[in-house]
Order: structure tokens, then C-alpha cells, then sequence
């Protein structure tokens, strides 16, 4: 089995579990909760904290190193790479996106 098809199997199982339902998501209301898609990340957004760039493919650089993301409704972008995954709480709004890592907030913005 190639390694790019065994990756995409891989995650494909870790959205499953995670209760995610595919990688990128029509912006929708649902409960008064606006669901974001991976497209509306798209991007390189700074903060005091450093800088994170999601790119179209479905890669993000953050923390100085590459992971593959998906976005899902619960407000959680998950992050996977060979051997690890991680799921990051985030928030959208006016033009701010703000993880919370560790308990601490971090607010990003994009330039244009």
C-alpha cells in the first residue's frame, strides 16, 4: 500500500472517531453555532505567538512544522502528521481566529 494512500486512510479514520464528517464544511448556522470550512482559514495569519499559514491542500505550518488539517462544527481544527494528531479549539470572528492551546488563548490575524 503506498504511504499517500495508507496517510488518507489513516485520517480518514481519525475524522470517524473524532466525529468529523469530512474535511471541509459549508458555512452553516446550526444552533445559533457558525461552522467555519477549511477554506475560510486559508491563509497566513499572525499573532504575538508567532504565525500559522493554512494552505489550500489541507496543509497548515504551525509550530514550525507541517500537519494536515480539517476543520469540523464542534469548533476543533485538527492537526495530523506521521504519528501524531492533535485537536485545537478555535474561534472565528471579525476577522480574528483565536486558538486555545494548553488553556492559553492566542489571537491571530490575517493580512490581505
Amino acid at each position: 500500500m503506498s504511504y499517500s494512500l495508507l496517510r488518507r486512510l489513516l485520517l480518514s479514520v481519525l475524522f470517524v472517531l473524532v466525529g468529523l464528517t469530512g474535511s471541509v464544511y459549508a458555512e452553516e448556522r446550526s444552533g445559533g453555532a457558525v461552522s467555519h470550512s477549511s477554506k475560510s482559514l486559508t491563509g497566513t495569519w499572525y499573532s504575538e505567538d508567532g504565525t500559522i499559514t493554512f494552505k489550500a491542500n489541507g496543509t497548515v505550518n504551525y509550530e514550525g512544522k507541517r500537519y494536515y488539517f480539517a476543520v469540523g462544527n464542534g469548533g476543533l481544527i485538527q492537526l495530523s502528521r506521521k504519528g501524531s494528531s492533535r485537536a485545537i479549539p478555535y474561534q472565528l470572528s471579525g476577522g480574528k481566529l483565536t486558538l486555545t492551546v494548553n488553556g492559553k488563548a492566542s489571537v491571530y490575524r490575517r493580512k490581505r
